[in-house]
């Protein structure tokens, strides 16, 4: 904790100042200076305090050495346990430049362009629960010298005569890439990283922890080397964009030669430096029914990843308030046969039925690719998977394309199949809904063994 040199009042970064504030007087001071700021400050490590949450396992550091009243990952209320360490200074940090208050209004609007969403999600009280939290990234730069001799050919006639043009580009191909982000934290989900990135070099300053006072940090405990093909991989499919994109050597009609194909292929770049930066998010998170959503607001550029639940009592009654007119509309100026029923009663079951299995393979491969879902029993994964609405739809199909088959001559029969198999639809449409919000939602996340803490 860092105390006011004035007041002994408490200190905290301040995000429209950018500088650390006093809460009792109201004093500024540079987050540099080293002689205003926390206690412990050595050259390569900080002191900080590491809480664990005792459901999930997930772990958060704070150098004001006191942690919020619930989890962040898992949403539970919890007392968090808690050890001191000296942690290792990253290199580089983007301040948080989103205030609270900038980040709610943003996450509101996010929210309100879904049309049925819980209104719960909108609830100021659950709004005030957005932590500010710096996520862990490995920084990746890399250096390019290489040589470079291409040759190409662009043919075209011209009248009566073909023409060819031989072009040679040689040189050496020079430039530097400079930290190339990667999540270094196995915890925070990587798709979401990807969702509300980038971020920008612009804010990118040098690590002090005075700019972690008042927030929150996730633990990085990926490898830097996980990530490192990667970056170098982005680097060289930018290389060969730049040297054969329009901007460079091949226009649209000219074609390189084989060598120089080979040549270029083995152009790559060297890892120069990798070093270690924190980025600010704020995070929020709603549990419900044991599923949890998340909402991610970058603190730097203000980019949103939300996951929105449906209310079913919303979608119902707007959906009775689009069907009234859609009825009275097609009642007035459309006739349906009765015999013709049937198809579309089974044309809509059959669309149910791939929607369904769609859902069911979305939620598979999203419940399968979280991180805090490793130990999760192929029981406890397939029970999300069940009553999907298929068996309804099954239903509805049977009923339509029996009727179809046995062709009555009176109308009411082919009415009643109708009902039924609409009714079937609906029953259908209300299961897929529950499975969409298992979709848009996760499971309670789990990063340690059951048997204890890692």
């Amino acid at each position: 904790m860092a105390r006011c040199p004035n007041c002994a009042g408490e200190l905290l970064f301040d995000i429209k100042t950018q500088s650390l504030k006093c809460q009792q007087c109201d004093s500024v001071f540079n987050p540099y200076d080293k002689d205003k700021t926390v206690e412990g400050v050595v050259q390569e490590y900080y002191d900080t305090q590491v809480f664990t949450c005792p459901q999930c396992g997930a772990e958060i550091e704070s150098t004001d050495f006191s942690g919020t009243g619930f989890c962040a990952y898992c949403g539970s209320s919890v007392v968090f346990t808690s050890r001191m360490k000296q942690a290792e200074m990253p290199q580089k940090i983007i301040p948080f430049q989103l205030t609270k208050e900038d980040c709610k209004k943003r996450y509101q609007d996010k929210v309100r362009s879904a049309i049925y969403h819980d209104k719960d999600l909108e609830n100021p009280e659950y709004l005030e629960r957005f932590v500010g939290y710096y996520l862990p990234y490995w920084l990746y730069s890399f250096e390019v010298d290489e040589p470079l001799a291409l040759e190409g050919l662009k043919e075209y006639r011209s009248g009566s005569y073909q023409y060819q043009e031989r072009y040679a580009l040689s040189g050496q191909l020079q430039g530097k890439f400079n930290n190339i982000p990667y999540d270094a934290s196995t915890r925070f989900d990587d798709t979401i990283a990807g969702c509300i990135a980038p971020f920008t070099e612009k804010n990118l300053k040098e690590f002090s922890p005075n700019f972690l006072l008042g927030f929150y940090s996730d633990v990085a405990d990926a490898d830097a080397k996980q990530y490192e093909p990667k970056a170098l991989h982005m680097v060289e499919q930018q290389l060969w964009s730049s040297v054969l994109g329009r901007q460079g050597f091949q226009e649209s009609d000219m074609q390189l030669n084989n060598e120089s194909i080979r040549s270029l292929t083995k152009i790559g770049a060297k890892s120069v430096t990798v070093e270690r930066g924190m980025f600010p998010v704020w995070f929020l998170s709603y549990k419900k029914d044991n599923r949890i959503a998340y909402a991610v607001v970058n603190g730097e550029t203000g980019k949103v990843y939300c996951d929105i639940p449906i209310s079913e009592s919303r979608f119902h009654n707007a959906s009775m308030m689009i069907a009234i007119p859609i009825f009275l509309i097609l009642n007035l100026f459309f006739q349906i046969k009765a015999e013709n029923l049937p198809w579309y009663t089974m044309a809509l079951s059959t669309l149910l039925i791939v929607l369904a299995q769609g859902q069911i393979s979305k939620i598979k491969k999203r419940e399968d690719s979280l991180t805090g879902n490793k130990n999760k029993s192929k029981e406890e994964k397939a029970k999300l998977l069940r009553h999907n609405g298929t068996g309804y739809a099954l239903i509805s199909v049977f009923f339509s394309l029996a009727i179809m088959l046995w062709h009555p001559v009176q109308d009411e029969y082919y009415y009643l199949a109708s009902a039924v198999s609409g009714i079937m639809s609906i029953l259908s449409l209300r299961l897929m809904i529950k499975k969409f919000n298992i979709l848009s939602t996760r499971s309670i996340p789990e990063f340690f063994d059951k048997k204890g803490v890692k």
